[in-house]
């Protein structure tokens, strides 16, 4: 008798696995699959710093040209005591699919032998700033126009109180000196 009850339970459950597996294709009678990728633009970051490429190369001193305007006393194109010039630093964003942040900075190279040489003031879309740090600010990705030129002013500061060289150091810098600046261009993307 136990043997006809597990033969029963033993059948019972075959069937029950066989009603379930009839049930199973009954309402499985069309299966499909599909596969696909994404094909996902990844933005371009191509910001051109005096229309060198910066993620190619990050030294672009051999662009930036200081220009100096002589007058009765100085001679175009050289710096001396009391004269002034500038050098612009164009940042170009076009090509770049997102907003990013700039920061320009310039400290003294190492090299340089001109203490008195001072940048005074910078210039963007024709309004004046006295220059006190850092020059920060943004280019959206929105702007009309994703390209900003900066006008840096530099002069060589005499006779005031933020002279620091005499004029026999004047006279040495002017036959042996070096009048150098750092500048250093900083970019980031802003995060949305």
């Amino acid at each position: 008798m136990k043997l006809n009850r597990k033969i029963t339970f033993l059948l019972a459950l075959l069937a029950l696995f066989y009603c379930v597996s009839l049930i199973q294709s009954t309402y499985a009678k069309y299966l499909s699959t599909a596969d696909a990728d994404t094909n996902i633009t990844i933005a371009r970051w191509n910001i051109l710093v005096n229309n060198q490429d910066i993620s190619q190369n990050s030294n672009f001193s051999e662009v930036l040209e200081p220009t100096f305007t002589g007058n009765e006393n100085i001679k175009d194109g050289v710096i001396a005591p009391t004269a002034t010039g500038y050098f612009d630093i164009t940042l170009d964003g076009s090509t770049t699919d997102v907003s990013f942040s700039y920061d320009i900075s310039f400290s003294e190279a190492d090299d340089n032998t001109v203490t008195d040489l001072k940048i005074t003031k910078y210039e963007i879309d024709g309004h004046s700033y006295t220059y006190n740090g850092p020059i920060s600010g943004n280019i959206l990705l929105n702007d009309q126009n994703r390209a900003l030129t900066v006008r840096v002013y530099v002069e060589w500061v005499d006779q005031t109180d933020d002279e620091t060289m005499t004029n026999v150091d004047d006279t040495t810098a002017a036959n042996s000196g070096v009048a150098k600046f750092k500048v250093n261009v900083n970019v980031i993307q802003l995060r949305g």
